[in-house]
């Protein structure tokens, strides 16, 4: 399932346009040029972190994966809304930052001490042993904070701009509609 992980509202840009009424086409346009602007900045934070999964003990950083890449989409909401999707489990975690947290789950009853599978990235299965007391609980290292979607919206705003020049343009040369 897809969740929203940022919003940006189309009548900014259609105010910019001098009042340029905003198609469903337009936001279409704004919503990919604004996907491909986040996932360029993510990439570009993956690039910093080593191209890599981050170490353990470490908060935990952007996914190594092309899934995630792949994870982030848009839709329209309203009438000019144009929300940035991803159905990355943890997208919000990802973009809001999580200090490290115990894994106090795994002291129910029904789980101390058995197994509990742990799938890894690059798919092979490790087994650990639960904890039986709850003073021994794991403890996740938690997410680091990454700034990727507010970046790629800010420097995406550029190339907004353009397109909404163009749809104005493209609208005076049409003429008056009512004539």
């Amino acid at each position: 399932m897809a969740r929203r992980v940022r919003g940006v509202y189309g009548k900014p840009w259609s105010k910019m346009a001098g009042e340029v009424p905003i198609s469903r086409e337009v936001l279409e346009r704004l919503g990919q040029t604004l996907v491909d602007a986040v996932v360029k900045e993510a990439r570009n934070d993956l690039a910093k972190q080593g191209g890599r999964p981050t170490p353990r003990g470490k908060p935990v950083g952007l996914p190594a994966t092309e899934d995630f890449f792949e994870s982030f989409d848009y839709r329209i909401s309203g009438r000019s809304t144009v929300e940035i999707t991803s159905t990355w489990p943890w997208a919000v975690q990802l973009t809001e930052g999580r200090d490290p947290y115990p894994m106090d789950w795994l002291t129910m009853q029904k789980l101390k001490g058995k197994p509990v599978p742990i799938i890894k990235r690059d798919g092979t299965v490790i087994v650990r042993m639960a904890p039986f007391r709850a003073g021994d609980y794991w403890i996740h290292p938690g997410f680091a904070k990454h700034t990727f979607i507010e970046r790629g919206v800010r420097k995406a705003r550029k190339e907004l701009a353009t397109i909404m020049m163009h749809e104005a343009a493209r609208m005076l040369a049409e003429g008056d509609p009512s004539q």
